[in-house]
């Protein structure tokens, strides 16, 4: 062990001096040397603070002696189960958060919806309403629409309507409008995921104009004697074509061909026949033609008859009337026709009446007197019967003098 002076340990406080005075105290200097102050920073003395900080100081000591209180009076033990609770709360919805797996995309949508096909294509209404079938797996959802696409002939599919999908797989949309033509309609389903498949064509046909009906057989205002007709003709195809004589009430329905072409036996009764055509195309449209067949002898007929056919010379002047009843070929009365009568006897000039017009029951008559003078002998008196429709027709009778 190193030794200082008198053979001591370093750690040894020297004791004074035996003369029992102290030993002299070193001082330090007040103003440390130039080299030392340029080692070292200058020490300030700290200012107050200020009476803000100190105000607040303040009430903190005030809030930690009542919370003090506070936990002395043993309140404070459920607001520190309940804190405690809570933070286990949110250190278990951060677990979960962590744990749950990253949020999964929309589903594709593969099934396309149908639209209900029409008993009918054309139609001669310019708005229809349409039934879409919305496949179960998006019946119900939100954010998921049917989209409602229409092609015109030469034109681009075009976007008509979107719909939200309802409760209900049947989805009907409204007052669609459709245009002149062939309207083909497609549905699809559009939601997050993107937008499906395009369903089928489902095609409406707006047809708004009358059919042509043009009758080959029979010709206009011919005449049979049968008791029944075969009409032809040919209006547009697929047309319900009706037929109705107006003389007999009798009514014949048939439908035309693929080309357009009908026939149908209607029957007939004596008479001029009308017979009304009627044809309604595949779209509701109407339209109407005539005919008229005559059916009789075909001929007008005339019947002279008279008060006295036979006379006796002796006995003369005799008053006679003659009458004559006028008939079309139909077997009808027919007023208007002109009749002009001629009365021949032996012996006598011939007399030669006006011009008789038949009344409303197709009769006319003329009254004369055989005169004396007639010889015994066969006579004749006759008519004549002039029409603007039937032509000329006569008929007579023999008269005979004794």
């Amino acid at each position: 062990m190193d030794s200082r002076s008198g053979g001591r340990p370093p750690q040894v406080r020297p004791r004074p001096a035996s003369t029992g005075r102290a030993n002299p105290v070193k001082t330090r200097p007040v103003q440390p040397s130039p080299t030392r102050l340029a080692r070292y920073r200058r020490v300030e003395r700290r200012r107050a603070l200020p009476l803000p900080i100190k105000a607040a100081m303040a009430a903190t000591v005030v809030l930690l002696s009542i919370g003090i209180l506070w936990v002395a009076s043993g309140a404070v033990g459920p607001m520190v189960d309940g804190a405690v609770k809570g933070l286990g709360n949110v250190v278990s919805s951060i677990g979960n958060v962590v744990a749950s797996p990253n949020a999964t995309e929309p589903p594709a949508i593969a099934d396309a919806p149908t639209i209900e096909t029409p008993d009918q294509a054309y139609t001669n209404d310019d708005v229809i309403d349409l039934t879409v079938n919305v496949p179960a797996a998006w019946v119900g959802k939100d954010g998921y629409t049917v989209r409602l696409w229409v092609t015109l002939p030469d034109k681009e599919a075009e976007l008509l309507d979107e719909v939200a999908v309802g409760p209900t797989s049947a989805l009907v949309i409204p007052e669609v409008e459709l245009q002149k033509g062939r309207n083909d309609f497609q549905a699809s389903i559009n939601g997050p995921g993107g937008e499906g498949e395009l369903s089928g064509v489902t095609t409406w046909v707006l047809d708004q104009s009358r059919p042509k009906i043009t009758i080959s057989s029979p010709k206009a205002s011919s005449s049979t004697t049968r008791d029944s007709i075969t009409v032809k003709g040919k209006t547009q195809a697929r047309s319900v074509v009706r037929l109705k004589n107006d003389l007999s009430t009798s009514v014949v329905s048939v439908k035309a061909g693929k080309d357009g072409l009908f026939e149908a036996k209607v029957g007939v009764e004596s008479g001029i026949n009308t017979i009304t055509i009627t044809a309604v195309d595949p779209a509701g449209n109407p339209n109407t033609e005539t005919i008229t067949v005559r059916k009789g002898s075909g001929d007008m007929q005339v019947s002279l008859t008279g008060t006295a056919y036979r006379f006796t010379a002796k006995r003369l002047p005799r008053t006679v009337r003659f009458t004559v009843t006028v008939t079309d070929p139909a077997g009808r009365r027919l007023p208007g026709a002109v009749a002009l009568f001629t009365v021949s006897v032996p012996g006598l000039e011939a007399i030669v009446s006006d011009e008789k017009m038949t009344d409303r029951n197709g009769v006319a008559s003329f009254t004369t007197s055989i005169p004396k003078g007639a010889m015994p002998g066969a006579g004749l008196a006759s008519v004549l019967v002039t029409t603007d429709n039937y032509g000329l027709k006569t008929d007579r009778q023999v008269l005979t003098v004794r």
